[in-house]
């Protein structure tokens, strides 16, 4: 049985801001996630403004997930993201649930989309998690890395 890869990114132009600022509503932010099963492959690419890199990490395995009709095979994730793979190896959505979507008394951050998240991995058999170091040397990270970059290329000429 022939396993289904999905290589997700997110990103912000956060510009302008200081380091750590926060993000601007006119920021371009996007994901991208690249399905491969077999010789078959499909790159999905989308944006908007104001998100910040870490609502697009998750929205890249939202959206690679929900373009998966086949939900009997394994999937394997690939994403440069730690938060998004260690929130899903650790299980820390698990406490998350259990308080309520709180956090030491605060809201989680992205916590909407965390559970659409959970709700597409539910939908799915086996899925295994795995962390990718960005900006490297693996090929498909790199693809989806550009393939964020020019929906964000986009939305800035949209903008201009």
């Amino acid at each position: 049985m022939t396993d289904i890869s999905i290589y997700t990114d997110g990103g912000n132009r956060n510009h302008g801001n200081y380091a750590g600022g926060s993000v601007k509503t006119t920021d371009p932010s996007a994901w991208a996630a690249l399905l491969i099963f077999g010789e078959h492959e499909k790159m999905l690419s989308d944006g908007e403004f104001g998100r910040t890199n870490n609502y697009m990490e998750i929205m890249g395995v939202i959206q690679g997930l929900s373009a998966l009709k086949r939900t009997d095979l394994p999937v394997d994730i690939y994403s440069d993201s730690a938060y998004v793979i260690n929130t899903m190896q650790q299980k820390w959505y698990v406490k998350w649930r259990q308080n309520n979507w709180r956090k030491g008394g605060k809201p989680v951050k992205n916590s909407e989309l965390w559970q659409r998240l959970l709700e597409q991995v539910d939908r799915f058999d086996q899925i295994t998690w795995n962390k990718v170091k960005g900006h490297a040397t693996n090929k498909n990270n790199n693809r989806v890395d550009a393939a964020l970059n020019q929906t964000m290329d986009r939305l800035e000429k949209e903008q201009a």
